[in-house]
């Protein structure tokens, strides 16, 4: 008759045998491992646990981020705060290196809140903040401000564990009726540069200038580096394509107060008429006829073309072009003729040049 065997812990527990294998004991004396295969199989998912638990601590400390603490420091501040007082709006501009804006999560913008106060060196009076802005962005406008009221403005920036900068500069600004802006603008081209002139908006007041090759779309900074206090401007220009200027009268001084634009002048090259060539000359031998003429002072004139009038019925036939200040005519010249030559322009001819009654005389 079989007996039944209890299975206690201390059975279950078992022991481990010399080769590693686990078998129940009953009165010190091993049993049978009926359960051999499952305790093999038991033991070789753990080993593989220990495995794959080991790789992943391997892998892991390779790929270590940042200190923890750094994370909690302070980021760079913004830098070079400016303001522009354009019309009705206060226009704010500030720095912040491009290649750092994945380590903040943007930027806080602060105004004072006692614009009657003066100016403290440290800033002086209370700043709430008006805005918080992306970490990709460089300027904001203001509207909510007075005329002849002193205002001051700070940022700082923010990191994504909500740590933020100390303060920027502070800048202080006390907008002014911005003055009417400058008319009768024009232009002239000389040489290889363009003059612009314009009338007076009145004393004491100076002038910015703003440059685009698309009509209505202007950047925020002019492109003059400083006020400009004459009625002038020389500018370089691109032959190639149009350009378009207006500018704003302005006062003030240490953020200037800057009036509505003016109206808009567009400069188109295909609209250029080069000066006639000067000095137009005929050397004539048996055979043929050299013109020669002094150049116009334009840089960008294209070449010449040269007309040629024998009948006056059919008038001044064209019979040529050439990119330098001279040409040959090898219709026989024992017929009288005149000459026109002109200069090329983008599109457009200059006024002609003429020499008449050209003619070889033979010598007796």
């Amino acid at each position: 008759m079989i007996q039944r065997q209890e299975i206690t812990p201390s059975l279950i527990l078992g022991r481990i045998d010399l080769r590693g294998e686990f078998c129940f004991q009953q009165n010190s004396k091993p049993l049978k491992c009926y359960l051999l295969p499952f305790f093999r199989y038991v033991k070789t998912i753990y080993h593989l646990l220990l495995i794959i638990a080991l790789l992943f601590f391997l892998c892991s400390c390779g790929k270590k981020g940042e200190p923890t603490l750094r994370s909690y420091e302070k980021p760079d501040p913004p830098s070079g705060l400016r303001a522009i007082h354009r019309e009705s709006d206060i226009i704010l501009l500030w720095d912040f290196p491009k290649d750092k804006e994945q380590s903040i999560k943007g930027f806080y913008l602060m105004k004072s809140t006692l614009p009657q106060t003066p100016f403290l060196k440290g800033g002086g009076g209370d700043y709430e903040r008006i805005a918080f802005l992306g970490s990709n962005i460089r300027s904001y406008t203001d509207s909510n401000f007075k005329i002849d009221f002193e205002y001051k403005y700070k940022i700082i920036s923010q990191n994504v564990n909500g740590v933020t900068s100390n303060d920027s500069n502070i800048i202080g600004i006390k907008p002014k009726s911005p003055p009417a802006p400058p008319e009768n603008l024009s232009f002239e081209t000389e040489y290889d540069s363009l003059l612009l002139t314009w009338k007076s908006a009145g004393k004491e007041i100076l002038y910015n200038i703003y440059k685009s090759n698309k009509k209505g779309l202007y950047s925020l900074m002019p492109l003059n580096k400083e006020p400009i206090r004459e009625t002038f401007f020389r500018d370089n220009f691109d032959i190639k394509k149009p350009v378009y200027y207006i500018m704003r009268s302005l006062i003030g001084g240490n953020v200037w107060s800057e009036g509505s634009a003016s109206k808009e002048m567009v400069i188109d090259p295909l609209e250029f008429i080069p000066s006639a060539p000067e000095a137009l000359q005929a050397v004539v031998t048996n055979e043929t006829v050299y013109l020669i003429w002094k150049e116009p002072p334009e840089t960008w004139i294209t070449g010449y073309k040269v007309y040629r009038e024998i009948d006056k019925k059919e008038g001044f036939l064209f019979i040529g072009e050439t990119q330098t200040p001279a040409f040959i005519d090898n219709e026989n010249p024992f017929i009288k003729r005149n000459y026109r030559v002109t200069a090329m322009g983008p599109s457009k001819e200059s006024p002609p040049a003429e020499i008449r009654d050209v003619v070889f005389i033979p010598y007796r």
